[in-house]
This record gives C-alpha cells, structure tokens and sequence, in this order.
C-alpha cells in the first residue's frame, strides 16, 4: 500500500484539463482517449456535471472525481467515477474524492452508477467496498475502417438515407420507429434514445453519422454515432421489431461504416450489452473484435 501524508482535494482548475485527461487515459488505457476528454474538454453535454481533483503534498495531480449526467440517463440517475494515479492506489485517495463528491449529488437523484474494467479486480472490489452491485456486462468492440469488405446486397424494398443533421420530414416516424426499436437492455434500464437525445450526444469536434433505413418508404431501422479522432463511436442501432429477420441491421451498419470511414475514421467502436446476443452476432459477422468489457455498476443513494 502506498503511503500519502497528505491529500488536497478541490475542484478541476481549467489549467489542468490536459493533466487530468492525461491521468485518466494513463489509468485507463482501454478507454478510447475521446471519451476519457469528454467531461473535460465538452460539459456541455452534461447537464449535471461535477469535477474534482486530488493533489499531493507537492501539488501533483493523483486523482480525478467526477460526478456526471449526459442528457440522455435517466433524471434520477447519475454517474460517479473515481480515478486515481495507479502509483497511489490504496492510499486514501479515492476516499477523498468520493467524500468530496458525494455531498454534492442533488436530492433528485436516487441512483449512482459507475463501471469498472471487468479484467481490473482490485477496482471492482473497491467499488463493491462502496456498495455498487454489477448491473450490466457491457462488451466493447471494434471494426478496422480501413479495409471494408463491399457492402451486402439490399434487402427488397429496402432504401438507405444518410440523415447527419436528423432533418427527417416525417421526424415522427422515424420517432417512433427508434422508440420502437428499443428492446434492448439498456432501454430497459432508463436509458431511453430519442432524436432530441441524439442532437445533444455529440462534442462540436465530433462530426455526426445518421443512416435509416427504410422498406418501402417506411422507417425501420437506425444507427447512429460521431467521428472524432479518426474513429467512429456508435451511439445506437436498431431496428423495428416489425422489420427485423431482413437483414436491416447489418444494412444500416455498413453503410455507417462507409459514411464514417469517408469522414476519416479508422476504427468503429461499439459497446453492446453481453446478453444482447442478436447485435453482437451481427457485429462479429461484420468483423468486430472483442476489445474489452465493462461491468457497468449502481447503488441506491440516498442523501445523509
């Protein structure tokens, strides 16, 4: 166990934005470096969104604390994310952050949630210390853009439309068709994807990829996602349970693909619930590889 005589802990100063990011991705080297900068470098997309760091005796910087909501959780619903300098572990420092943190969740929220890299036992002892439960195995995935195979024949009566502004005119229907869409565990959960929703996930370096897919004029399937950093993130896919069994999902993804590595992107990256086993086999007929896996976790919270 490390030793630490001292711990200050206060809130992130706009100097060291490049510090902390740094430490996270250092501490975190699976996560891909756009998402680790987000908090840091886009906080607009967090309508709740508190970040602390931690520093030792001589002023560096050993941990980073974060309380944090995207606009499309559930209100009730927050995320609380400790990070702390590999070097330090088991010193307190984690502890710090969590103290200073936790009196700041608002009284709306009744849930904390976090995730921690299912090969990192010592983090998801620590977070299970604290009195998170695992909730859900996200898998993380990823396609090479840099060699696409031709893309599949269409289906009948199916057509494509490469939408990134969402300027849909029947906005309605491609609306309820991605309500629709959503039986997947995560929905399930409160995390529920609308077309608003999708207008307030992306950072203003981030340009979007939005493919519907259409039978016979009609919305049935979705994916969409940003290109940053040479690399595709998708957000969501899916399909009206009405369409399903035609080959749409496949469809709409390798168009994304296209439109993606037309952008740039090198890399597309997706993270799909473990028992979601309808996309993560047809991610793996596309070429996904398995990068990592996430235990996303909760507990109930509530105020002292």
């Amino acid at each position: 166990m490390s030793r630490m005589p001292a711990v200050t802990v206060r809130p992130l100063e706009t100097r060291r934005i490049a510090e902390a990011v740094d430490l996270v991705c250092a501490r975190l080297p699976e996560l891909p470096r756009a998402e680790a900068a987000m908090p840091f470098e886009s906080p607009e997309l967090f309508p709740l969104l508190v970040r602390h760091t931690a520093h030792d005796e001589d002023d560096h910087l050993v941990g980073v604390g974060l309380l944090q909501r995207p606009g499309f959780a559930p209100p009730d619903r927050c995320g609380l994310r400790l990070v702390v300098a590999r070097d330090v572990e088991g010193s307190g420092v984690g502890s710090a952050l969590r103290a200073s943190l936790l009196p700041l969740v608002p009284g709306t929220i009744a849930r904390l949630g976090t995730g921690v890299f299912d090969d990192d036992e010592r983090s998801l002892a620590v977070a299970r210390h604290w009195g998170f439960e695992i909730e859900k195995h996200g898998i993380e995935s990823s396609l090479d853009l840099t060699e696409l195979a031709p893309s599949s024949p269409l289906p009948p009566g199916v057509t494509l439309d490469e939408v990134p502004d969402l300027g849909f005119a029947d906005r309605d229907a491609v609306e309820h068709m991605l309500r629709a869409s959503q039986t997947n565990p995560e929905a399930a959960l409160g995390f529920v994807m609308s077309l608003e929703a999708f207008s307030t996930m992306l950072t203003a370096d981030e340009e979007p990829v939005c493919v519907v897919a259409r039978v016979d004029g009609v919305p049935a399937g979705i994916t969409f996602g940003g290109v940053q950093s040479g690399a595709l993130s998708i957000a969501y896919s899916g399909v009206d349970p009405a369409y399903r069994g035609r080959g749409i999902m496949r469809a709409v993804k390798e168009r994304a693909h296209v439109v993606a590595a037309r952008l740039g992107a090198r890399v597309s990256n997706t993270t799909n619930e473990e028992a979601n086993v309808g996309i993560r086999r047809i991610n793996a007929d596309l070429g996904y590889v398995v990068r990592s896996g996430v235990y996303r976790m909760v507990q109930e919270h509530r105020q002292a």
